[in-house]
């Protein structure tokens, strides 16, 4: 388990209104491994499969990064107006996560597997440098935020989720990682192993069973 300021003890080490932001990022590196992991198994054959998972992904992440400049950001600057600088500079860092994420897309839809190890390699180098550097910004400034400012600033930010994230978001984030308490109520948090489980689980075949 990896994470800049949780040193390998999971998002339980974060004050509990953050925990979502902290499995967030932890659930998105163990994603980028998966990728790594795969990418020299795929055959042509496969890669469709694997395609409709990265597009699940990548809607994870322009939500996650959408909402941070169009909710997160603006809200926090009220109370740690030194946000704005800092926030103004990871909104110029995502060019290299979008252009990465950009090149393993067409990689993926290329059909050609053989074209895929080094689009894969460079996304997860990049998504690991953001992730560290925006913690390393972000968190020290979350902590002086009041709880229920942030709670409800988390949940504007996952009412703007579009149906495909929110429908698959309650498994992705309890997926083959520790379970801080307060990430998430009972009833969603069955719900994302029941009713919504089963089909997230297929969702994975393309990655975790590559072909």
């Amino acid at each position: 388990m990896d994470g800049l300021l949780w040193g390998g003890k999971g998002a339980d080490a974060l004050p509990r209104h953050l925990r979502g932001f902290g499995q967030t990022h932890l659930a998105l590196r163990r994603d980028s491994r998966r990728l790594v992991a795969a990418a020299p198994l795929l055959t042509s054959a496969g890669l469709p499969r694997a395609a409709e998972w990265w597009q699940q992904l990548r809607a994870i992440v322009d939500w996650h990064h959408q909402t941070e400049d169009e909710i997160l950001w603006p809200g926090l600057n009220e109370y740690v107006p030194e946000i704005a600088a800092g926030s103004h500079r990871m909104v110029q860092d995502r060019v290299a996560p979008d252009d990465s994420m950009f090149r393993v897309t067409k990689a993926l839809e290329g059909g050609r597997a053989e074209l895929i190890g080094g689009p894969v390699d460079t996304f997860d180098t990049v998504l690991h440098r953001h992730l560290h550097e925006e913690e390393a910004l972000t968190f020290p400034v979350f902590a002086r935020v009041p709880a229920d400012v942030f709670a409800a600033l988390e949940r504007r930010v996952l009412a703007a989720a579009p149906f495909r994230v929110k429908r698959v978001l309650p498994p992705w984030l309890l997926d083959e990682l520790p379970q801080p308490a307060g990430l998430m109520p009972g009833p969603v948090r069955l719900a994302g192993r029941t009713l919504l489980g089963g089909a997230y689980r297929r969702s994975l075949t393309g990655i975790l069973e590559p072909q």
